[in-house]
């Protein structure tokens, strides 16, 4: 069980550091097109400034979007360095491999997670009925 956990964390470790890669290089893209629009903003004959500043919000959006996705790639990189990647930082059960695949950045097992959530938007938890 241990063997295909570790193969399974390893798989998780490369779709993390190609998704990284391509996000990188998407970023550029971005940026490039950025920067062609910022320079043609600049021509006097440019009349579309409205859909240069949409284009111009989605692209900056797009950015800081790839941006935190990095660093959330980094951060469960680190974790995996550290030897604690896939522990629930509340329990500290293992996280399910079903979870990790769909959400590779989870610090919390999808109990904790819910616990957490309802603590972070003050809300409380329902009691069941009895």
């Amino acid at each position: 069980m241990a063997i295909s956990r570790s193969n399974d964390l390893n798989r998780i470790r490369e779709l993390l550091q190609r998704r990284r890669r391509d996000i990188l290089h998407a970023s550029a893209g971005a940026h490039r097109e950025l920067t062609a629009l910022k320079d043609q903003e600049r021509d006097p004959e440019y009349e579309e400034n409205a859909q240069s500043e949409l284009a111009d919000y989605t692209l900056s959006s797009l950015m800081e979007s790839q941006r935190r996705e990095v660093m959330l790639i980094d951060a469960a990189l680190r974790r995996m360095e550290m030897g604690v990647f896939g522990d629930c930082v509340d329990c500290g059960f293992e996280i399910p491999i079903e979870r990790l695949e769909a959400l590779p950045f989870a610090i919390r097992c999808e109990e904790d997670a819910s616990i957490h959530e309802i603590e972070t938007r003050g809300g409380h938890m329902a009691m069941p009925s009895l």
